[in-house]
């Protein structure tokens, strides 16, 4: 095959990281007003959470950088080289060569940081350029061996994802259910049209928000209605998402004593609470989640609660034994401990 004929080749080599530049365009570096994030805010954005580039600091100084890790560049109009994977570690370089008084120690490791492995990518088309590369971070980092964050994810999906079209391209090219892509998309997007509400929970959990969507009873508190050929949100109720926010990660200005949620699993008891009209309002109230959930138990699980409830009054009533004053209480625990086994008795019979 001719030269003229043949398709350009990925190059191994190596370059300077000052000739690397983060890509203002990636969709994870996307600011909330629209506009493209700058060299400093998005060094200082790959430097704390979710992506803490700074912990591959450690790595560099002790073990260099490793040749078959290579850096995935594509070049630029202007010169140099956009990192299209690799972004944490060039991040953490950068940070290196901008402490080295602190890193002095390691000096010959920091300068065999000088250059480093990079594979570019051949320049296309600008169609088959952005195939070539939605592809690869979509293989690579939605679902593949080296995953982003839920919140990254959700980004990209989001700048990818504009019509019916591009949700079936993407399905299609990455092998992805729509199910998957709405997990992340849809609560990215309601973060997304609540705007500075969601600002004093930026720090949180993306994903506990995502898990919480996926139970129909919270979808159904919100009234949350979605276009199922685009995945964009079409309504909900501003309030209740506010109170769901509340309800999964607690108020700031509370230090976050009032959340509701421990842990994920407490979301379907969250889900239950919410679809009856007397558990939520306690909630929405301030109840808490387990004093909300009384007022919806079955009969099987209130017996279970107070079984549980008995089982810790008793070590309570044998440490207050000992204590002067407290026969009193001792002696009302054993009328309320009889009566309570009477009825566990009763509703445990059958056909009660």
């Amino acid at each position: 095959m001719s030269p003229a004929n043949s398709k350009p080749r990925v190059i191994y080599t190596k370059k300077s990281p000052d000739g690397l530049h983060f890509d203002p365009t990636n969709p994870r570096f996307s600011r909330p007003d629209g506009t493209s994030a700058t060299e400093v805010q998005i060094q200082a954005l790959l430097e704390k959470e979710p992506h803490v580039a700074l912990e591959l600091v450690d790595s560099f100084l002790e073990n260099g950088f490793i040749d078959y890790e290579p850096l995935v560049v594509r070049e630029r109009d202007e010169g140099g080289y956009f990192v299209v994977e690799g972004n944490r570690r060039l991040a953490a370089i950068r940070h290196i060569q901008t402490n080295k008084d602190k890193y002095a120690k390691k000096s010959a490791k920091i300068s065999a940081l000088d250059s480093i492995p990079v594979l570019i990518f051949p320049k296309t088309d600008e169609q088959e350029d952005q195939k070539q590369r939605r592809v690869y971070l979509g293989v690579r980092h939605l679902f593949g061996f080296r995953e982003w964050p839920a919140d990254s994810k959700a980004r990209y999906l989001d700048a990818q994802i504009k019509s019916k079209d591009d949700l079936d391209r993407i399905m299609r090219e990455l092998n992805i259910k729509k199910q998957e892509i709405s997990r992340y998309l849809v609560p990215f997007r309601l973060r997304k049209k609540l705007k500075t509400a969601w600002e004093p929970h930026k720090d949180q959990d993306f994903w506990v928000l995502g898990e919480s969507l996926n139970r129909s009873g919270i979808k159904q508190y919100l009234g949350l209605e979605v276009d199922r050929d685009s995945l964009e949100v079409i309504a909900f109720k501003r309030d209740r998402l506010r109170n769901l926010l509340t309800f999964i990660y607690g108020s700031p200005e509370r230090n976050r004593r009032d959340r509701r949620i421990d842990e994920t699993r407490d979301l379907s008891k969250l889900a239950k609470v919410l679809e009856s009209k007397a558990a939520r309002t306690a909630l929405e109230r301030g109840s808490t989640l387990e004093e909300s959930y009384v007022l919806i138990e079955t009969r099987d699980e209130t017996v279970a609660r107070l079984k549980r409830l008995l089982s810790e009054l008793r070590i309570v009533i044998g440490v207050l034994k000992k204590r002067p004053g407290s026969a009193h209480v001792h002696s009302s625990f054993k009328s309320f401990e009889k009566a309570s086994k009477k009825f566990i008795r009763n509703a445990q019979k059958p056909g009660i």
